[in-house]
């Protein structure tokens, strides 16, 4: 039953939890929704996009980065120092408990320009060679990286990419989304909009 809990959370709840943000951005962006579009549209004449299709969708796939940067679905990575070692001047005796948090991590002025800012270019193929390794874990990182981390890109991608080619999204007026740090980063409410099919 433990396995079930920790597929459900790892396979439902995060994607949702990261999707959740990915729309709201882009109802908060029209001009992206646009830009997006122009690289989506022309693999889905044919209906639906392929799995070998969302490997050509360089400004998607940064935007979905970009996203999970500022709001990674899961609030803390722990982690057993497996021998004494020194953190920021701090001693952690061998067998201590680390809580690294992306959200800090993957907003922290040291690893990134303009942290804050929502700058998709950052991860796109020519740009994500120059990252600092290991400032941005929304799956974890090395041995312990998610197993689902690829799975949930490609799923995640499909999802965008269909949502996005047949509907327009907008925010409902007077809404301060802010997030909350639970099982997994979401809105504090319910974010609410309208969406529309595609004109």
């Amino acid at each position: 039953i433990d396995q079930l809990g920790v597929f459900f959370l790892a396979g439902h709840e995060t994607t949702a939890s990261a999707l959740t943000w990915v729309f709201y951005m882009l109802a908060e962006r029209p001009e992206w929704l646009a830009r997006l579009r122009e690289e989506i549209d022309p693999y889905m004449s044919e209906g639906d996009l392929s799995f070998e299709a969302t490997k050509k969708l360089p400004l998607t796939r940064a935007f979905f980065k970009e996203a999970l940067r500022l709001y990674p679905p899961i609030t803390f990575v722990p982690r057993v120092a497996l021998e004494k070692v020194e953190i920021e001047g701090k001693r952690l005796p061998r067998g201590a408990l680390v809580m690294i948090a992306p959200w800090t991590l993957q907003r922290h002025s040291k690893y990134w320009e303009d942290p804050h800012a929502f700058k998709p270019e950052r991860f796109l193929p020519e740009n994500e060679k120059n990252l600092t390794q290991g400032a941005y874990i929304p799956f974890g990182q090395g041995p312990h990286l998610c197993v689902g981390a690829g799975f949930a890109q490609v799923e995640s991608l499909l999802i965008m990419s269909q949502l996005v080619s047949k509907f327009d999204f907008e925010l409902l007026p007077d809404q301060r989304v802010v997030p909350a740090a639970r099982l997994t980063t979401r809105p504090a409410e319910q974010v609410m909009m309208r969406v529309r099919h595609r004109v």
